[in-house]
């Protein structure tokens, strides 16, 4: 996030002799006043003594209102239970000291909201998941709505209902407070194919954006996790693990849609996974993410952004 003149980053952690690494993941921190020499801060958030989050964080996003820092994040409980996700809250007046939330601010709520089947290993299986069930409910996202005045979360989910493995959406809840309590409501985004199946088995790293009077939602999603159906409809447009999914609408309370082909040009040579985007202090855009190959992420404006028309362009340098 940018705070005046000012960049925090939040990024997850891991040990690399745990196998996978992501199975005792935290989150740490850092600043920076230019967005390309940074200040490590140290831990902002680890695994406690709760039972729903005493195995590993994932993935969030940070909001700053009234001078407090709000860290939204997931988790989950230790192994067998390490895919059944919640999202909670943290608050910080320095974005050093974080007070964590003693109770899940969002769970799954069986209506709206359910598991997968969990693309894993049967020996992974044994280990985080007996049941062979995934609980997505991680990746939140804060937006304030500047005409409905709430406080509109966001965050990857699995639908109730569907197919058994592409149950990928984008769940959503909502608040008069940023500290709560949020009302759960329907997915605000389901993708699915022609016959009505799902896409998706995952959609992570989702974000909203207000621009040219529209709301853009953001995500990505690993390519081995696709529907085949629906990839051999987009097998020419750079699609791979970088690819960027961008849906539109006029208003919250319309379907998002696809303008046109719904991958955001140029993010699929970009090499990165978990796109999002950010405008610096002088107003420009440009993308950013992580690269899986070799466990880096790239925290600089390398990865310029053209929005002057309806969708967003990523640049890719020597490519562009």
């Amino acid at each position: 996030m940018r705070d005046g003149s000012e960049y925090k980053l939040f990024f997850l952690a891991g040990p690399k002799f745990k196998k996978p690494f992501w199975i005792k993941g935290i989150i740490l921190s850092a600043t920076s006043s230019d967005f390309e020499e940074w200040t490590f801060q140290g831990l902002a958030l680890k695994p406690d003594e709760c039972e729903w989050s005493n195995g590993r964080m994932l993935a969030g996003s940070c909001y700053k209102e009234n001078d407090n820092f709000y860290l939204f994040y997931s988790s989950s409980p230790k192994p067998p239970n390490l895919f059944l996700e919640s999202i909670s809250i943290a608050m910080s007046k320095d974005c050093l000291d974080w007070q964590k939330y003693s109770t899940p601010l969002l769970t799954s709520d069986n209506k709206f909201y359910g598991t997968s089947k969990a693309t894993i290993s049967l020996e992974e299986q044994q280990r985080f998941s007996p049941n062979g069930l995934h609980q997505q409910f991680r990746d939140p996202y804060i937006f304030k709505c500047n005409v409905t005045n709430q406080y509109l979360l966001i965050f990857s989910a699995a639908s109730a209902n569907g197919h058994p493995f592409f149950r990928g959406c984008i769940g959503q809840a909502t608040s008069r407070s940023i500290e709560g309590p949020y009302t759960l409501l329907e997915p605000l985004l389901y993708p699915v194919t022609e016959d009505n199946e799902g896409i998706f088995y995952e959609v992570e790293r989702t974000q909203i954006i207000f621009k040219h009077n529209k709301y853009y939602l953001f995500f990505s999603s690993w390519v081995s996790s696709i529907n085949a159906k629906w990839i051999s409809n987009y097998k020419e447009f750079d699609l791979s693990h970088s690819s960027v999914y961008c849906y539109v609408a006029d208003t919250l309370e319309r379907p998002f849609i696809p303008l046109g082909i719904p991958i955001v040009p140029g993010s699929g040579r970009t090499g990165l996974y978990g796109t999002n985007f950010l405008q610096d202090e002088e107003g420009n855009w440009f993308a950013y993410g992580w690269y899986p190959e070799n466990f880096t992420f790239e925290v600089s404006r390398k990865f310029r952004v053209i929005w002057d028309g309806e969708i967003p362009k990523i640049l890719v340098p020597d490519k562009d």
